[in-house]
């Protein structure tokens, strides 16, 4: 049971990372949308995105949380 949760949490980690990694590139502000998609418009499209991306950033670490708990996790 042990090797399961640990496998569990390290895929877990993994997707979490690549979800942080993903809202980071594509927010209007700090990623790399805002170099690419540079308009008049940007701060706009900067504002309206600014949900989603806080969203997404907090998912993304609580999935990256739960899979470091799986991983500590003892087996009972």
């Amino acid at each position: 049971m042990n090797v399961r949760n640990r496998r569990s949490g390290a895929s877990l980690v993994l997707t979490g990372v690549l979800g942080l990694l993903f809202f980071w590139l594509t927010d209007h502000r700090y990623g790399l949308a805002s170099r690419l998609y540079a308009s008049p418009s940007s701060i706009d499209q900067a504002n309206q995105a600014l949900a989603g991306t806080i969203i997404g950033i907090t998912g993304s670490l609580i999935v990256v949380l739960v899979g470091l708990w799986l991983i500590t996790r003892k087996a009972a």
